[in-house]
């Protein structure tokens, strides 16, 4: 499967205790496709209102979501590539605009 930016993908991260697979977006620059390993931001429908590094996602066919979500910036991660189990949608490049700026915030780049 090919991994791309803004994509949403499900995926067991190394904090999961029960490895249990979840959402995550992609964030990794498509250049490094060949890389072993993929930058995420995880995805949970607990909402909050710190937008400052949290992006707010509605539920629509094409990223694959049943309810609003938000993408957590602030809880960055990296996953093996066999760790990726299917993709199910992708994100507007509106909204990854506002995940980068997000990400430029929490890592003061």
């Amino acid at each position: 499967m090919r991994i791309l930016r803004g994509m949403i993908v499900v995926g067991a991260g190394r904090g999961d205790a029960l490895q249990k697979p979840r959402p995550f977006v992609v964030v990794q620059s498509n250049v490094f496709g060949d890389h072993a390993t993929v930058s995420v931001c995880p995805l949970t429908c607990v909402t909050s209102d710190t937008n400052l590094f949290r992006v707010p996602l509605e539920a629509s066919p094409d990223n694959g979501l049943h309810a609003a979500a938000e993408i957590q910036v602030d809880k960055l991660d990296t996953l093996a590539r066999d760790a990726i189990v299917k993709s199910v949608g992708t994100i507007p490049i509106t909204t990854m605009t506002s995940v980068d700026d997000a990400l430029r915030r929490w890592l003061e780049l």
